[in-house]
């Protein structure tokens, strides 16, 4: 009888299949539950919920996530992982920092900027994003002009991440909200919780799940407002050493709704990157589905990424990030 250590042995100098591998992966206990959990969410709460306020905190943060249709959960590997997937600070080996701007919709500004520290044992980051939506004009009940008001949006954020083994991470964000409009102010303590796990030896292939904005919601007077609660399920590979491909799927828990986005990134000549992406459903213009592209050029520690994307009759956004390494 061959004993379980001598089978060990002999797995371990076996060429193993890819096909098999991931379907062992893919039976293990822990998958169920989570894909479970992922498509039961929406009836655990809530079942009569109105739609979540705070959208800005779907908008997305950087320049290059944007490009790729903001499928960024499996392939978080810089400071922006603090924004998608928390999980992916510990991709990070030297101290970063990301600062984006982006023109929005409607005249406003969105901007995001983050700092990331690696550490012995795990990785920590802070990042700030604010969306300023510009000033709005109001009418009385007959049509008139009746001044005007303005809105704004607000989040600090704290994040962590640790290895779990040689391909398992983990991550946790705190982030404190607060949002103002015509005068009245809002404030909320929202959780973001992430994992990311390497399907192969190389790293070319990757799973990601991340849960955003768990917490009670934004009150304006008498009235809460849910936070928009989401659960991503992501996978990213890794196409002949030059392209990537990225797939996430979201499901919004109190909008009651389910999208996705694909994203690729191809690299040229080492310092050049070109990325498109498309999502079925964009923050901030409602159920609208959306094209994206970008460009990235990364000059040694320094990079600087371009993303546009049009939206039909409300206009288009375009974004600029600046990435340091240092």
């Amino acid at each position: 009888m061959i004993n379980g250590n001598v089978m060990k042995c002999l797995d371990a100098g076996t060429k193993k299949d890819f096909a098999n591998s991931l379907i062992f992966w893919a039976s293990r206990p822990y998958v169920f539950v989570l894909v479970l959990a992922f498509m039961l969410t929406p009836s655990v709460r809530m079942a009569g919920a109105l739609e979540s306020g705070a959208d800005f905190l779907n908008i997305g943060a950087g320049a290059r996530p944007a490009a790729m249709g903001s499928a960024f959960t499996a392939v978080s590997n810089d400071a922006n992982a603090v924004y998608y997937n928390p999980a992916g600070l510990s991709a990070i080996n030297r101290r970063a920092a990301s600062f984006m701007h982006a023109d929005w919709l409607m005249d406003g500004n969105y901007d995001f900027a983050a700092f990331a520290v690696p550490f012995k044992s795990f990785s920590a980051a802070l990042s700030i994003t604010r969306l300023d939506s510009g000033r709005f004009e109001a009418r009385g009940a007959d049509g008139r002009a009746a001044g005007g008001f303005e809105a704004s949006d607000l989040s600090v954020a704290a994040a962590f991440s640790r290895t779990l083994g040689s391909n398992s991470t983990m991550g946790f964000t705190a982030k404190y909200i607060a949002s103002s409009i015509a005068g009245y102010r809002a404030t909320a303590v929202a959780f973001d919780a992430g994992y990311i796990r390497k399907l192969s030896a190389s790293g070319g292939l990757s799973m990601g799940v991340a849960v955003r904005n768990m917490g009670r919601g934004l009150k304006y007077a008498e009235q809460r407002d849910d936070l928009p609660l989401s659960v991503s399920a992501g996978i990213s590979a890794c196409v002949f050493d030059a392209m990537t491909l990225v797939l996430d799927v979201k499901r919004l828990v109190y909008d009651k709704a389910t999208s996705f986005a694909v994203g690729s990134e191809y690299n040229m000549f080492g310092s050049m990157f070109l990325r498109g992406g498309y999502s079925n459903r964009i923050a901030g213009a409602g159920d609208m589905g959306n094209i994206s592209g970008g460009i990235g050029l990364k000059l040694a520690d320094v990079a600087v990424d371009y993303a546009f994307a049009p939206f039909g009759n409300f206009g288009a956004t375009k974004s600029l990030s600046l990435n340091y390494k240092f």
